[in-house]
C-alpha cells in the first residue's frame, strides 16, 4: 500500500517519535504524582523541526492583520485589574482573602503540619504554577474569595491526574454523578474532570450553589464539597433540633470532613505569613501561563506538540482530559498551549490539513476481518472506526477498503486511570456473551454494574443495539460499598506525611 509522499514523512516521523522520546527523569520524592512533570524542570528538545520562536512576546488583545490570530484566546478576559501590576501571584492571593480566619485548634494543629512539610508545598505548588492564575482570575471574575484557590491542593497536591478510591477525578476531585450534573464530559476519548478549564468551572459553579445552599456561610459550603450538601444539611438540622450551635464547628461531620476545612483555613494562614512558619514561597508570576487555541477539528497530540515545539509531557499536563494520543473527534476544538507559543501554533494550526493532523492509513478488508476485530487488535472501539468511515457496516466483506488511524491512539501513556476502563484494587472483570433479547441496561442490572459504565467500558452508545453473540466486558466490584478516600488526606492527630500527595 502506498501513501502520499507527504503523509509517509509525516508518519515516519511520528514513528520515530513514539518509539525514541525519552522521559524526563522522575523526582524519587514525588513518586505518587509521576503524570506531572515540574514547570521548573528544563525542557527536553523535541525530535520533529519546531517552528521558530516568535520575534517578541505575544499580545493577545493586539489586533493582526493575520486570520490566524483569531484563534488564539486567554480563557479568561484580558486582566484590566488594578492587581496585574503585582509580580507576585502570591501576593494578588492574598489581597483576594475573604475567609474568616477563625482561631480554632484544628486550624493551627493543620498549619503545623504542613509547615513540617516544605518539601510537599514545594512540588505542590511547581505543578500548581501552570493553572493557579487561571483560578485565581476565575475566582475574581465571580467575586468568590481566594483562599478557595488552594482547594486542589488539599483535593489533590495540585495533580490533574490525581484519582482516589472513590473515583474522584482531577484537580478539584469531581465524582462522574456530580460531574455529569455540572455538564463535564467523559467518554472513550476524555474525561472533563481532568481539563483544566472545564473542571475549573463546574468547581465553582458547585462552591457557588453551596455557598447559596447555606445561606452565604463559606464554611459550610465548603464541608459541603467535600462530603455532599445533604450530610451537612442533617447536621446542621439535627443541631438545630438539640438547640446547638449550627456553625461548622459545632456539626458533627464525617472525621474527613472536620479536617478538611481547617486543612483550607490553614493553607491559607501559612500563604499569608509563611515567615511566621519558617517557610518562604517561591514567587509564581502574576501573569497567563497559557492560551487558548483553536484548532477546528481532531488531531494527533504527538502532531500538535511538534507545531508548538514542546514536549508531549508539557502539552499533556496542559491538556491532561485526554484519554488518547488524539484530542476527541466531536470536540471540544481547541488546545491550551504555553502562553508565548500560542501565535506561533495557531498559525501552524491554520494551514494543516487534514490527512496531517490525524494521520490514517487505508486497510484492506482480510479473511476473518470485523469492525470489532479491528477495533479489538487496535485498542479503539468500534464506534472510532465509524467515525473515520461514516459509511462502514458491520457487513463489510474482503477486499473492502476503509480507513484506520495511522498512529496508535490508545490510552495516551502508562499508569493513565481511565473511567470504566483501568481496573481498580477490589475490581475484577469478565467476557459476557450476548444472549437473544438483551441489551445494555438488561446486562447491567443483571451484574450490579451501572448502564453508563458499561457502554463506556465497551465503547458503546448506552442504548446501543447488541447482536447474539456479541463479546462485552463487564467489570464489577468486589465490594458493594466504597467510603469516598480523598487524596491528600493529611491525619489531623500524627505529623506523618500525607499519604499519596507527593
Amino acid at each position: 500500500m502506498r501513501l502520499p509522499t507527504r503523509l509517509a514523512v509525516v508518519l515516519c516521523a511520528l514513528a520515530a517519535l513514539a518509539g525514541c522520546a525519552s522521559t524526563p527523569p522522575r523526582d524519587s520524592s514525588a513518586s505518587d504524582w509521576p503524570m506531572v512533570p515540574s514547570s521548573r524542570a528544563p525542557k527536553t528538545a523535541s525530535l520533529l523541526p519546531a517552528p521558530p520562536p516568535p520575534e517578541s512576546a505575544p499580545t493577545l488583545e493586539d489586533t493582526s492583520v493575520d486570520p490566524a490570530d483569531t484563534l488564539v484566546s486567554l480563557p479568561v478576559p484580558v486582566d484590566a485589574s488594578p492587581m496585574a501590576n503585582l509580580e507576585n501571584l502570591f501576593d494578588r492571593i492574598r489581597l483576594g482573602y475573604a475567609l474568616p480566619d477563625v482561631q480554632d485548634k484544628s486550624v493551627a494543629l493543620q498549619a503545623r503540619y504542613f509547615a513540617s512539610e516544605p518539601d510537599f508545598l514545594d512540588r505542590t505548588f511547581e505543578r500548581g504554577e501552570r493553572y493557579l492564575y487561571y483560578i485565581v482570575r476565575e475566582l475574581e471574575a465571580r467575586n468568590l474569595p481566594l483562599e478557595l484557590s488552594m482547594l486542589p491542593v488539599i483535593e489533590s497536591a495540585y495533580n490533574p491526574y490525581a484519582y482516589s478510591r472513590a473515583r474522584a477525578a482531577g484537580m478539584w476531585q469531581f465524582i462522574a454523578p456530580t460531574a455529569s450534573r455540572y455538564q463535564v464530559k467523559v467518554d472513550w476519548w476524555q474525561d472533563g474532570r481532568r481539563d483544566v478549564v472545564d473542571s475549573t468551572r463546574a468547581a465553582l459553579d458547585y462552591l457557588s450553589v453551596l455557598h447559596t445552599m447555606f445561606d452565604g456561610d463559606w464554611l459550610k459550603a465548603i464541608a459541603a464539597y467535600n462530603c455532599g450538601e445533604s450530610a451537612v444539611q442533617r447536621a446542621v438540622d439535627k443541631n438545630r433540633r438539640a438547640g446547638k450551635p449550627t456553625d461548622f464547628f459545632h456539626l458533627k461531620l464525617p472525621r474527613e470532613t472536620r479536617a478538611y476545612v481547617p486543612k483550607l483555613l490553614a493553607m491559607a494562614r501559612i500563604l499569608a505569613n509563611p515567615g511566621a512558619y519558617g517557610l518562604e514561597f517561591a514567587s509564581i508570576p502574576n501573569k497567563p501561563y497559557f492560551a487558548r487555541v483553536e484548532i477546528g477539528g481532531q488531531i494527533d497530540l504527538r502532531v500538535a506538540a511538534n507545531l508548538i515545539g514542546a514536549t508531549e509531557d508539557e502539552l499533556h499536563s496542559l491538556n491532561p482530559a485526554f484519554n488518547r494520543w488524539a484530542t476527541d473527534p466531536d470536540g471540544p476544538y481547541h488546545l491550551l498551549v504555553p502562553f508565548a507559543a500560542a501565535p506561533g501554533f495557531a498559525r501552524s494550526i491554520a494551514g494543516l490539513s487534514r490527512e496531517l493532523r490525524m494521520p490514517v492509513e487505508r486497510y484492506t478488508m482480510q479473511p476473518g476481518d470485523t469492525l470489532s476485530t479491528l477495533a479489538l487488535a487496535r485498542d479503539l472501539t468500534v464506534p472510532t472506526i465509524r467515525e473515520l468511515n461514516p459509511v462502514a457496516t458491520l457487513d463489510l466483506h474482503e477486499g473492502d477498503d476503509i480507513l484506520l488511524p495511522a498512529s496508535k491512539i490508545a490510552p495516551l501513556r502508562a499508569g493513565l486511570i481511565i473511567e470504566g476502563e483501568t481496573l481498580l484494587p477490589g475490581h475484577s472483570r469478565k467476557t459476557y456473551v450476548v444472549r437473544h433479547g438483551d441489551t445494555l441496561a438488561s446486562i447491567a442490572r443483571q451484574n450490579g454494574v451501572t448502564l453508563g459504565d458499561l457502554a463506556r467500558l465497551n465503547g458503546l452508545a448506552p442504548h446501543a443495539p447488541l447482536a447474539t453473540g456479541y463479546h462485552l466486558v463487564v467489570e464489577t466490584s468486589d465490594h458493594r460499598h466504597h467510603r469516598r478516600h480523598r487524596v491528600n488526606r493529611a491525619p489531623t492527630t500524627t505529623s506523618s506525611p500525607p499519604r499519596n500527595a507527593g
